[in-house]
């Protein structure tokens, strides 16, 4: 990209700069009213998040109010950029950018975002960003937390010796909102000022940065300590003089003291009883899963019969007619019907994120996946490959070393993702009565740790086959505070993921059906063109122990996971007006080779758990593999997952038939 004058850009340019962890995207969401999700561990904010916004209180109303751009950028710990997400921030600082429909040089205003609980760490990037020039507001948050553990700060006296605007900020209330929109509208330039980002730092400027941030903490407490204050103010803006109270008292430097020990620490950070906590708080919330999901699925369920009946007796017994109620209506209702299973693992996920649990299980695998070639940051985008592996294989780009970076994106398919998650249901629902539902919470936590476990093979293995050199990027992560999750957040965040759930496979699941029903009734339902598929399939599939039936609804999985439970349910011609999941159910267990042995049996069912925790990435997945890494590795992935699947579930299958379970 050749430099151009700023000309596509109108509107003054403002970035949200700040270390992980320090409440930046909370502060986003209430300075745009945006639903970007707020997560407490590192690179969660991989891209830019960009939204214009109205001068003055949010989305003001007002049409002749000034408008900006606000980008929330990537959390960094310093300006010398170690991985592709602190690279976005010194690109969004120092160099050309195009964002949408406009190009800007440099950024008019700059809000470093900083945590009132570890200022040390936090107060040496703000100097780094001071000397190089970057016009600048500090916005403080984590206030009340750090109100609550007695180290909180004079922010009006901080505001006195960096010489800069310093607002408090709450992340649960939005208070201090308002303020710091103030001083933006006061300090915004017409145009942006020109300033260079060095291309590193020396030593002694980095120790320097560090002990400028331990003179401006201790100039603080040591104040007000000396002078016995207990409640002191942080800085108003000019148009709100109302002042914030925070406690004050003398504490150690936060870089020495990052964080007080507390008794959740101690057991969830524990080599032993940290992995066996991890695995109950799992357990309990694949219970949830199950248990919590039950009355909104059986609603589902009944909507689905009810709008099945209702075309029927609509429009008769037609061709048309049972295409819509067989092809749409029972396939795409095998399906969504296990969308509340989604939302509340989605849910779940976003509880263990917003209280500060995650940060911790990354801290606590770290040892182990550095045995795989991997370390902790790893566990970010692993994690996120349980929800989907789109934005986890995204997110891996906060990986600085190309080895740890190129052994996540290979196993990040493996990771257990919501689209398995209503295959899952169905296959554990065949297992296990359903008036069980705690053991079917249990099984599903063992198929995840299995997964993580197969993962973890692969990885070491792929390190040894690819031969990816070795890097000494190392692991750091400052750990966030326990809190309690913002439930408005964490609420909308699921309910926004779910959606976007439905808008990427719901097209997609409810396309797959029709076209299944067609070639299951095309040209007849006695001799349909999905028979002469099945047929050259069955032999592939004898070892596995499945019919020709299973293996067009295989087949189908190939597109999108899910869709296996749909086209399932259209070749075993599955009734809607019986429900579709106990009607699914029903005819696996009725379902027969032609000498009456059953298809669906303990072993071939576990033989299909284990196909489908290895292979049958979707389609989109391959798409973003060769777009991070290259066609030759995206290639390679999914062929090489496919055998082993293939090749591990016919193992299942026979070892257990072996030992005398069928």
């Amino acid at each position: 990209m050749t430099d151009t004058p700023q000309s596509k850009s109108h509107n003054p340019v403002v970035l949200l700069i700040g270390p992980p962890n320090s409440g930046k995207t909370s502060l986003y969401n209430h300075l745009t009213g945006s639903k970007s999700k707020s997560v407490n561990y590192p690179g969660s904010t991989v891209q830019y998040s960009q939204a214009q916004i109205k001068m003055g209180l949010p989305h003001h109303k007002n049409p002749d109010s000034p408008v900006i751009n606000l980008i929330d950028t990537p959390g960094i710990v310093s300006l010398i950029p170690r991985s592709q997400d602190e690279e976005v921030v010194l690109s969004a600082l120092s160099k050309l950018n195009t964002l949408g429909s406009y190009t800007y040089n440099h950024p008019h205003l700059a809000i470093v975002v900083l945590d009132a609980t570890q200022p040390g760490r936090h107060l040496a990037l703000l100097k780094q960003i001071i000397d190089c020039s970057i016009p600048c507001i500090v916005a403080v948050t984590m206030t009340d937390i750090a109100e609550k553990n007695k180290q909180g700060l004079d922010l009006s006296k901080l505001s006195d010796l960096i010489c800069k605007p310093v607002v408090g900020v709450n992340g649960r209330t939005a208070a201090g909102v308002k303020e710091l929109f103030a001083w933006i509208e006061t300090l915004l330039p017409e145009k942006p000022k020109d300033f260079v980002v060095p291309t590193h730092f020396s030593q002694p400027e980095i120790t320097n940065h560090f002990s400028w941030a331990d003179s401006i903490i201790n100039q603080i407490r040591n104040q007000a300590s000396h002078q016995d204050i207990k409640k002191t103010h942080s800085l108003s803006s000019p148009n709100h003089k109302d002042p914030q109270v925070i406690n004050g008292k003398n504490e150690p430097p936060d870089q020495l003291k990052l964080y007080t020990p507390h008794f959740l620490d101690k057991l969830t950070l524990h080599p032993v009883w940290g992995l066996v906590s991890f695995f109950i708080t799992m357990s309990f919330f694949f219970w949830l899963v199950y248990w919590a999901a039950t009355p909104a699925m059986d609603f589902m369920e009944y909507v689905f019969v009810q709008l099945a009946s209702f075309c029927t007796s609509l429009l008769g017994a037609s061709f048309f007619a049972r295409l819509i109620t067989e092809g749409l209506i029972t396939g795409g209702g095998a399906v969504l019907v296990f969308v509340p299973q989604i939302a509340i693992l989605f849910l779940a996920l976003g509880v263990l994120e917003d209280s500060g649990y995650l940060a911790r299980g990354a801290m606590m695998v770290d040892r182990l996946l550095s045995l795989l070639g991997l370390n902790g940051k790893s566990f970010v985008p692993l994690l996120s490959g349980n929800a989907c592996a789109i934005p986890a294989a995204m997110a891996a780009r906060t990986i600085p070393g190309l080895r740890e970076r190129t052994l996540t994106l290979l196993i990040i398919p493996l990771m257990s993702c919501s689209a398995r998650l209503p295959v899952w249901a169905l296959l554990l629902g065949f297992l296990v009565p359903t008036h069980k539902a705690w053991l079917a919470g249990i099984g599903l936590a063992c198929i995840y740790l299995a997964s993580i476990a197969f993962a973890s093979l692969v990885a070491w293995a792929g390190g040894k086959i690819l031969r990816l050199p070795q890097s000494n990027s190392g692991f750091q992560l400052e750990l966030p505070q326990w809190r309690r999750p913002i439930w408005k957040i964490v609420f909308t965040s699921s309910i926004d993921r779910t959606w976007s759930y439905l808008q990427r496979a719901g097209l997609t699941i409810l396309i797959i059906s029709l076209v299944f029903w067609l070639i299951m009734n095309l040209p007849s339902p006695q001799s349909p063109i999905a028979f002469s598929i099945g047929r050259a399939l069955e032999p592939l599939l004898s070892p596995m122990g499945l019919d020709w039936k299973v293996g067009v609804a295989l087949l189908a999985a190939f597109a999108a996971r899910e869709v296996f439970v749909s086209v399932l349910a259209v070749v075993y011609a599955v009734s809607a007006q019986e429900g579709t999941t106990t009607g699914l159910l029903e005819a696996m267990r009725q379902a027969t080779f032609p000498g009456g042995q059953p298809v669906f049996t303990t072993a071939t069912t576990m033989g299909l758990i284990v196909f489908f925790m290895i292979a049958l990435q979707c389609t989109t997945t391959i798409a973003v593999m060769r777009r991070e890494v290259s066609n030759k590795f995206a290639l390679g992935q999914t062929v090489c997952f496919i055998i082993m699947a293939y090749i591990l579930a016919s193992l299942m299958v026979q070892g257990l038939r072996i030992i005398g379970i069928e």
